[in-house]
């Protein structure tokens, strides 16, 4: 799964309707994700422990350890105990992208709210530098993960290859401040992404979730239902947002 196994779509009006719904770039959250829906939520993405890259720290740990507030609008950098603070050495959270574990556990939610489920498209920010000539692709195992078991005695051989970059002159989702390549495929598809995917919604328009390449965060707007399952959902730790919350350094003001 994952981009580099799904053709680029030259549909690209379908994102008219997000363009129409979102606010000035870089304002508040309805620059992020469109405007309209009846409820939004923040996903944290989860920081990490220096030795221990598989085990999953949510902020809400992260400012109980520092003495600070947990709210809708706190920052990672207002939150994290001092660098020279003794251990455990917290590394902050990967940018524009959930956690495997975040994204799959948020596919199983969303795909239960929308009437068109194997129908949806999935944005890939075009700025990545593995998307360009010259540029370094990350190793993609040709084997699907899920294929990663024990057979008998022995394990799998994978093969790993590097994904060829899409067409740099293709059609492109052109959005304030950032333009996306386009992929047409069903949700499942959204897993497996090495970044993103950034930006991705059904047809239906149900729900959309925006990934922001700059932000250690998600936001996902929907139905009042779905925003309740999101932050409710053990996997996925998330607070209710709205479309006018802050998104910038210095948004994080009762912690600051």
């Amino acid at each position: 799964m994952g981009w580099q196994n799904l053709p680029v779509s030259d549909q690209v009006e379908a994102a008219d309707w997000i363009r129409e719904r979102l606010h000035p770039f870089a304002k508040d959250v309805g620059s992020v994700v469109p405007t309209g829906f009846a409820a939004y939520a923040r996903i944290f993405h989860p920081a990490s422990i220096a030795g221990r890259p598989d085990v999953e720290v949510r902020w809400s740990d992260v400012a109980a350890l520092s003495g600070k507030k947990v709210h809708a609008e706190m920052q990672f950098h207002s939150i994290a105990p001092p660098a020279n603070d003794p251990e455990p050495r917290i590394y902050e959270p990967h940018l524009g992208a959930m956690s495997e574990r975040q994204a799959a556990a948020l596919v199983s939610l969303l795909s239960k709210h929308t009437t068109t489920p194997n129908a949806c498209c999935l944005c890939l920010w075009e700025g990545y530098g593995y998307l360009h000539a010259g540029g370094m692709a990350p190793l993609v195992a040709a084997t699907p993960p899920l294929a990663r078991v024990r057979v008998g005695i022995r394990r799998i051989q994978l093969k790993w290859f590097r994904p060829q970059p899409p067409s740099e002159d293709g059609p492109r989702v052109m959005l304030p401040g950032r333009n996306y390549i386009l992929f047409q495929a069903p949700i499942s598809e959204a897993l497996g992404w090495a970044d993103g995917p950034n930006l991705w919604w059904p047809d239906d328009h149900a729900w959309c979730v925006a990934s922001e390449i700059d932000f250690p965060y998600t936001y996902a707007g929907g139905s009042q239902d779905l925003i309740d399952a999101i932050v409710k959902d053990p996997a996925i730790e998330a607070l209710p947002a709205t479309d006018t919350d802050g998104i910038s350094y210095a948004s994080d003001t009762l912690n600051s």
